[in-house]
């Protein structure tokens, strides 16, 4: 099975939840804007896919929501997931896989996909390949929504992304060795700009396309599907 994220080892799943709004500036509203316009579009019961769930942060979010939906959750690591296992103990509504980001999408349609700081991992022909798999396991009328990191359009904007990315960690007191493992860990992210990810919903087939929420290098933005 291929492996697309680089060093997932430097991760370590039993602490990842508590740095999340340390590192990541406006973490709930990210995440909240993602469920909002899922829960927005969907039947109380809909099948949600989570690509890149990690320990299933983005998956609780849509569950406060939309608590009888049908959750499947997706990542390459089963430790990882083992901590969404442990979340979602007794939700016998949710289904957990492991599996990459480059595999074909299994189950559906769904009524919504959505992501989490996870696509920014591949490179940009299989992102661009992704969002096309991603459409074709939608339903008519579904939204594929990604919270995710974003590249600056120029370099001079790139460089106030993240000089306020660096104040938020350093104003939120995170511990200056988990900065420098999250400074390691972005050595190896592949970002795209806003615009171009935008761009290439629309040529995956996604009619209606916008950002929700955005904090400088973090966005939320979401593509529907026809109906």
């Amino acid at each position: 099975m291929t492996r697309t994220t680089p060093h997932p080892e430097l991760w370590n799943p039993e602490t990842y939840d508590a740095l999340r709004r340390q590192l990541i500036p406006s973490f709930d509203l990210l995440y909240a804007g993602a469920a909002e316009v899922v829960a927005a579009g969907v039947a109380p019961d809909a099948g949600i896919l989570d690509l890149g769930a990690g320990t299933g942060l983005l998956s609780a979010t849509v569950r406060r929501r939309l608590p009888r939906a049908r959750l499947t959750l997706v990542d390459h690591s089963d430790k990882m997931l083992d901590q969404a296992r442990a979340r979602f103990a007794g939700d016998g509504l949710v289904t957990l896989r492991v599996a990459d980001l480059t595999e074909p999408l299994e189950g559906g349609p769904f009524e919504a996909v959505v992501s989490g700081l996870a696509i920014h991992h591949l490179a940009h022909e299989e992102k661009q390949r992704l969002f096309r798999r991603i459409r074709n396991v939608l339903r008519p009328g579904g939204v594929f929504v990604n919270v995710e990191q974003i590249l600056a359009p120029f370099p001079l904007l790139e460089s106030l992304y993240d000089a306020q990315h660096e104040r938020h960690v350093v104003a939120s007191e995170t511990p200056p060795d988990e900065w420098a493992a999250g400074r390691e860990r972005m050595k190896h992210d592949i970002c795209a700009d806003l615009e171009t990810q935008l761009r290439w919903l629309r040529q995956a087939g996604f009619d209606q396309v916008d950002c929700l929420v955005k904090d400088w290098r973090f966005a939320t933005y979401a593509g529907w599907a026809r109906e």
